[in-house]
C-alpha cells in the first residue's frame, strides 16, 4: 500500500510539474505584458545596429569592387523581416484594448496573445543576431578568364586551315596525356585570335573547370603576369618577390580539379617554373 501510494505522489509531482510550469508562462504573458514589449523594444535597437555594421562593411567592401556573400545577404533579409515584424507588432492598433486604464479593463485575451507574439519575435531577434557573425563579408569575383583585349591581323588568314588547327589543338587538349601544347607561327597570322577562340570554346564546353589566357610580350615582366593570373583566380598576393608570390600561385592552381593556362605572344626563352 505504502508503495502505491509513493508512487501515485511521484506521477502526481510530475503531473504538476508539467501542469505548473506551462500555467505559470501563460500568467508571465498577461503579468508582464509592458515588459515584454520593452525587451523587444531593446532588441529590435541591438539588431539594428548588428544591421549597420553589417552595411558599413557591404559599403566597403562593395567600394573595393568586391561581391557581397550570399549568407550575408539572406542574414540581412532575415533581419529586414524580423525588424518589420516587430514594427507592425508595435503599431497593431489592438494595442490599445489591451492597456490597462482607469476606466476600463483589458483584454486579458488579446493582451496575452500581443505579448506572446513581442516574446517570440525577441527570441527570433537574439537568434538572428547571434547569426551576423560573419568571418568576411564579401569576395573578389573571379574575372572573365577569356576575354581578352588583344587583337591580331587576319588579313592572308586562311579559315580552313585555322578551323582545322582549331580542331587541332581541341582534340590535344581532350587528350589526358597532354601537358603542353605550343601553337607557332610568324606575327600577325591569328595566333592570338585563335588561342582565345580555343579558350572560349573550351569554357562552353566546360572542358577545365577554369580557363585562363595571359599575354608574355618579348620582355616578360614575372610579376605581371603572375598578376594576371591571380586576378582570374581570385587569388591576392601577400608575397613580394617573385619566388615568393610562384610559390603562392603553384599552391592556387593546384587547388583546381582541371585547368588551362594559355601563356600568348612568348617570344623568346621564358622559365614557367618563375611564373608558378
Amino acid at each position: 500500500m505504502n508503495i502505491l501510494v509513493s508512487v501515485a505522489e511521484k506521477v502526481a509531482e510530475k503531473v504538476a510539474d508539467y501542469t505548473i510550469v506551462p500555467i505559470g508562462r501563460q500568467a508571465g504573458y498577461l503579468i508582464f505584458y509592458k515588459g515584454n514589449f520593452k525587451i523587444l523594444a531593446a532588441h529590435v535597437v541591438a539588431l539594428e545596429a548588428e544591421q549597420e555594421r553589417i552595411n558599413h562593411s557591404i559599403e566597403e567592401e562593395r567600394g573595393n569592387g568586391k561581391e557581397i556573400e550570399r549568407d550575408v545577404v539572406i542574414w540581412l533579409e532575415k533581419v529586414n523581416e524580423v525588424i518589420g515584424r516587430a514594427n507592425q507588432l508595435h503599431k497593431d492598433p489592438r494595442r490599445s484594448n489591451a492597456r490597462c486604464t482607469a476606466w476600463r479593463f483589458p483584454n486579458l485575451i488579446l493582451r496575452h496573445q500581443l505579448s506572446r507574439k513581442a516574446t517570440k519575435i525577441s527570441i527570433d531577434a537574439i537568434q538572428v543576431q547571434g547569426k551576423g557573425k560573419f568571418g568576411r563579408v564579401g569576395y573578389l569575383p573571379i574575372q572573365d578568364a577569356v576575354a581578352s583585349s588583344s587583337s591580331s591581323t587576319r588579313g592572308g588568314e586562311n579559315y580552313e586551315t585555322r578551323e582545322s588547327l582549331k580542331d587541332d589543338i581541341l582534340k590535344a587538349l581532350a587528350d589526358l596525356n597532354s601537358c603542353n601544347i605550343g601553337v607557332y607561327g610568324l606575327g600577325g597570322v591569328g595566333k592570338t585570335t585563335l588561342v582565345e577562340e580555343v579558350a572560349q570554346i573550351s569554357k562552353q564546353r566546360k572542358l577545365f573547370d577554369k580557363v585562363v589566357i595571359t599575354h608574355v610580350s618579348k620582355n616578360p615582366d614575372f610579376k605581371t603576369i603572375q598578376g594576371e593570373i591571380a586576378d582570374l583566380l581570385g587569388l591576392q598576393f601577400k608575397e613580394e618577390t617573385i619566388f615568393g608570390r610562384a610559390n603562392r600561385l603553384r599552391q592556387r592552381i593546384k587547388m583546381e580539379k582541371s585547368i588551362l593556362l594559355i601563356l600568348d605572344n612568348i617570344c623568346t626563352k621564358f622559365d614557367l617554373k618563375k611564373v608558378g
